[in-house]
This record gives structure tokens, C-alpha cells and sequence, in this order.
């Protein structure tokens, strides 16, 4: 008499074991122990799954057994160094030299810093700076790219910020002034260029009584002033900067 076997149902079909087996490995990347049999699947739980609903979890099994912890990408910096030639003389200044010329064209003095924020940001945040730390600001001219301005100084701070070899002898200073130019300009890769000029005047009295009479003197910048600018836009856009980011 010929023996009847049971109806091949759910649970023999191939691809049952497929996802048992992925089922497996997914408990397996959680610390779970796996069964040795791979077609240990709840019966109950194939007898309300539709055809669709297996495909979907059958994927969703695959991306969970085969993905692998994504290392962060590396993250983009906050602040970079300008490049050597932002503070070279102008373009084409080189080119129009006469040949015998034999001192070359002195750098600009100044500082510069590339953030990866916009100029906006960055000229909203040097308005506070401004603001916090008091400055006696009169005939400032801003604009989108650029922020110009005047800056009363006391003697201390006139003799700190510029440099002792352009400060004739024999004057008893005063006061003085100095004259700040700012400058954003938006880059291709999304940093911005933050360049920071300064000229100073000093108020005195020349002690030489033969000494021609003066009523200012111009004064070189030392880079103390614009080295102190952009110190403060690396640390606070550093420190405004999302977790991870340097």
C-alpha cells in the first residue's frame, strides 16, 4: 500500500529555509544565540503571512543581516588657513616692474581665515564682538562683503598694536586711531574668506623742540589688532560648530 506523505506545505518551500536562515544570522548580530536548525520558524507565524509581506520582510531580513556599522564620513572643518597669496601685492604689480628693480614688494600686513560659514554669519557675529568688547566705533560703512570703520584707541593700546620700528622718537603719544577694513568673500567650495586690515594714526607732541610740528603720525599695524579677530571667529564658530565637527 502506498504511503501517503503530508502535503508539502509553507515551511517546506526553499525559500521558508532562505529566511530562516537570515533570520538567523540577524539574531546573530545582536548577540543572540542561533538555532541549529535553520527552519525553526513558528508556524503560526507563516500562516498570516501573505506573499508580499514575506518579500518585504525577506528584504528588510537581507539589509539587516548584510549591513555593517557605517563609519561617520570626515566630518568638513570649521576653519582653514588662507592660502600664501592672499596678502601678495596686487596682480600684475610684478609684471610692471622695472628689471634693475632689486627689493621685492613687501606683503600686506593683516590677517586671514577661511570658515565654513557665510559672510553674513560672519558679519553678524563681528557686530556682537564689537558690542562686547566696547569698541568706540564712528564712521563705519557696511555692506554685504565688507565692514569698514574708525576705532578710537588709548596710548596703551595705540603703542600695542603697532609695530616700535615706525614710531618716531622723541613724541609723547597721546592717543590714537586706527582704520579697520573687513572683508568676506564667499568661496566655490562653501568656506568663506575673511581678510582683516588695520591702519593707525597716533596723537602726541613731538618733545624736539627743532622737530617740524605735527598733528598726527601713521602708524604700521604690528598684526596684533587683526590676528585678535580672527583668533575670536576661529573660537567662536569652533565652538558654535555641531558635535564632531573639529
Amino acid at each position: 500500500m502506498q504511503r501517503l506523505g503530508r502535503t508539502p506545505g509553507v515551511l517546506d518551500d526553499p525559500a521558508f529555509a532562505t529566511l530562516s536562515r537570515i533570520m538567523c544570522l540577524a539574531e546573530a548580530r545582536f548577540a543572540k544565540p542561533c538555532p541549529l536548525k535553520t527552519n525553526a520558524v513558528p508556524a503560526a507565524f507563516f500562516g498570516y503571512t501573505t506573499l508580499p509581506m514575506f518579500y518585504f520582510l525577506l528584504n528588510a531580513l537581507i539589509w539587516v543581516s548584510t549591513a555593517s556599522p557605517q563609519q561617520s564620513p570626515p566630518s568638513q572643518p570649521i576653519f582653514r588657513p588662507c592660502a600664501d597669496s592672499w596678502n601678495e601685492p596686487g596682480a600684475g604689480t610684478k609684471k610692471n616692474r622695472p628689471k634693475s628693480a632689486k627689493k621685492e614688494l613687501k606683503k600686506e600686513s593683516g590677517a586671514c581665515i577661511e570658515l565654513a560659514y557665510s559672510a553674513l554669519e560672519i558679519q553678524e557675529y563681528l557686530q556682537s564682538y564689537a558690542r562686547k568688547e566696547r569698541w568706540k566705533i564712528t564712521g563705519d560703512q557696511l555692506n554685504e562683503d565688507s565692514w569698514t570703520f574708525s576705532l578710537d584707541l588709548d596710548k596703551d593700546e595705540l603703542l600695542r598694536d603697532t609695530s616700535r620700528d615706525s614710531n618716531p622718537k622723541n613724541v609723547e603719544w597721546r592717543a590714537g586711531t586706527a582704520r579697520i577694513n573687513v572683508n568676506t568673500s564667499e568661496l566655490a567650495d562653501g568656506f568663506t574668506r575673511t581678510i582683516v586690515r588695520a591702519s593707525f594714526r597716533g596723537f602726541g607732541r613731538n618733545q624736539d623742540q627743532f622737530a617740524m610740528a605735527k598733528e598726527y603720525w601713521n602708524l604700521e599695524s604690528n598684526n596684533a589688532f587683526e590676528s585678535s579677530i580672527t583668533s575670536a571667529l576661529r573660537n567662536y564658530f569652533t565652538a558654535a560648530a555641531p558635535a564632531g565637527n573639529p
